[in-house]
């Protein structure tokens, strides 16, 4: 089996090492942060494929890193009347919780930090990845994870992900952070919040500290979407308060006061009692542009885009990071299946998987559509239901 150089580290990238080193391959992982990740403790949906490692590989179980819920609530936002309800098992999950548990499966040695990639050069017999520190590292696949911003995929094809028109501001609360009533109104179930002009998500997920340590509290977790267009309006939101403009995302610390302030006063004058408690209270709130992307092509003689390296998409049908896994596990399956010729074995794989991006990425659009503008989304509507799309 082939030696594998995984660059980038997140879920994705982690999920992929792990299948592709149980499949026989020799695998090093390469991620640019100087530091390992903790995704600011964001939620996820937990999906079958973003878990599945953990759960047949691993002793984790989802009582270990998720809560579980049993409906999806509908509001206006504004007025808080409800706009329905349906019953849907789900189960929310932490950022921190999964990339841990996927961290320690792997062996800590060969994931090697301080790795920013400048340069992938694809070749017919080996593929060799450049990286800023001025190392390089050759291998028979390399295999790209480097999210939504991916210098793999702007060089092989010059397509990156670009604006859609509006941004997100994150935030997560505890119980001692918002009235016992607001509380109990976000508890077992998925929520959304529609508005005219945006929507709002929330949901619970278990506490994790920053080293992936689940607790059995819970708090919730929202995000708020602001139509924002491009330009000086973007520009001013998206600068931090040392006056640097950020490309992805100002965290709470860089957050310019008069910014904070307008999300604090928004929320408290245009949201309901219990949507506006939730967000106004956030003790620290973050903001992140929303921007995708779809590509033509995943493989290139030795060298592969994965997940949001290939197609980043909106968050809407909460199924990003799961897509990244079963880019994952079809690649493992495809060599294995070839019995470790990559050229084979990226044939094979490369087709399906540019048809589960294409119709996912036309999936989330579709929603944004709809939630970004005060469209009609019925409660359970099938058409808008979370999850990737079934398999050819």
């Amino acid at each position: 089996m082939p030696k594998v150089a995984v660059v980038g580290g997140s879920i994705g990238g982690l999920t992929a090492a792990n299948v592709l080193r149980d499949a026989g391959c020799d695998v090093d992982v390469y991620e640019r942060s100087p530091r390992p990740l903790s995704g600011f403790g964001t939620g996820i949906v937990v999906q079958p494929e973003l878990v599945r490692y953990l759960l047949e590989r691993t002793s984790t179980t989802l009582e270990d890193i998720s809560v579980s819920s049993s409906a999806m609530r509908y509001f206006d936002a504004a007025t808080g009347e409800s706009r329905g309800e349906v019953e849907a098992e789900w189960r929310f999950t932490a950022y921190n919780a999964v990339y841990q548990k996927l961290l320690e499966a792997f062996d800590v040695d060969r994931y090697h930090l301080g790795h920013a990639l400048s340069e992938v050069r694809p070749g017919t017999d080996r593929a060799t990845a450049v990286f800023e520190n001025g190392s390089q590292v050759n291998a028979d696949l390399v295999v790209c994870a480097d999210g939504g911003g991916s210098v793999a995929r702007a060089q092989m094809l010059g397509v990156r992900s670009t604006y859609a028109g509006y941004v997100t501001w994150r935030g997560m609360v505890d119980e001692q952070d918002v009235a016992p009533a607001t509380w109990k109104f976000f508890q077992d179930a998925f929520t959304y919040g529609l508005l005219p002009d945006g929507h709002i998500i929330a949901y619970p997920i278990r506490q994790v500290s920053p080293q992936g340590q689940v607790t059995g509290a819970t708090r919730l977790n929202f995000q708020w979407y602001w139509n924002v267009e491009e330009g000086p309006e973007l520009d001013r939101l998206m600068t931090g308060a040392d006056g640097v403009r950020r490309p992805v995302s100002v965290h709470f610390d860089a957050l310019n006061p008069s910014n904070l302030r307008e999300f604090r006063e928004r929320a408290a004058a245009e949201l309901s009692e219990a949507f506006g408690d939730l967000i106004a209270n956030a003790p620290t709130p973050f903001v992140t542009v929303v921007a995708d992307c779809e590509v033509p092509q995943m493989a290139f003689d030795r060298v592969v885009l994965l997940g949001d390296a290939a197609f980043a998409p909106r968050p809407h049908a909460a199924a990003g990071a799961a897509k990244a896994a079963a880019d994952s596990w079809t690649l493992a399956e495809a060599l294995i299946q070839a019995d470790g010729d990559v050229a084979a074995a990226l044939r094979t794989w490369e087709a399906g998987r540019l048809r589960v991006g294409k119709t996912y990425i036309a999936k989330v659009r579709t929603m944004a559509a709809v939630l970004q503008h005060g469209g009609a989304f019925p409660a359970g509507a099938p058409e808008y239901k979370f999850g990737l799309p079934e398999p050819a």
